[in-house]
């Protein structure tokens, strides 16, 4: 009867540890197979993710730039969200301040309380000068198809000198998951040689 019990325990521990041991063996195979999948994800010239090259940074994915008919480029991270088009960019001579206009329409889905350009924009002139914003500009509702004009918050102290900004970074807020990321200005939607008409 001993041996029958000793027999039983030893099988039972048995089939305990075979499934174990095959699930540890079945779950390091899964690991080495998932490095190589996702060393062919980082690799791949046509990924969209973003790609981490050091610990610590991070690459984003490249902004598509188009052209308005003022000659204005625009990067739109935000593009799958919203179209974007360059409107104007009006200089205030007597505040040495330089504003600039945009219109936005929502794509598929309409966005209540949309930021953008509030207070994080920063604009560089030809001779790399940096300029940054001083107000707050509204949030306001986004609806698909209809194009809503936003006024971003102003860059100060812009002497009336400056006809061109090189570039112009501009902040953007649909909700904690859509937005652009502070410290990252590859995520800020971006103007290329913006000219100014002063008042």
């Amino acid at each position: 009867m001993k041996r029958i019990t000793k027999l039983i325990c030893a099988m039972a521990i048995a089939l305990f540890a075979i499934p174990q041991q095959a699930d540890a063996q079945f779950l390091k195979k899964l690991k080495e197979a998932a490095k190589g999948v996702v060393k062919e994800v980082l690799t791949d010239d046509n990924a969209e993710q973003t790609t981490t090259t050091q610990p610590g940074t991070t690459t984003a994915p490249s902004t598509n730039f188009v052209t308005s008919a003022s000659g204005v480029s625009v990067g739109n991270p935000a593009a799958q969200y919203f179209d974007l088009q360059f409107v104007e960019a009006v200089g205030n001579s007597a505040a040495n301040t330089v504003t600039i206009y945009l219109k936005a329409t929502a794509k598929d889905l309409n966005y209540a309380n949309v930021q953008i350009g509030n207070n994080t924009v920063v604009g560089y002139d030809t001779d790399g000068n940096e300029y940054k914003s001083n107000n707050y500009a509204l949030a306001k509702n986004l609806t698909v198809g209809l194009p809503v004009k936003y006024e971003i918050s102003s860059l100060a102290n812009v002497p009336s000198t400056v006809n061109t900004l090189a570039v112009v970074y501009v902040g953007w807020y649909i909700n904690s998951s859509k937005a652009a990321k502070g410290g990252n200005l590859s995520t800020n939607i971006q103007l290329k040689n913006v000219p100014v008409k002063w008042q």
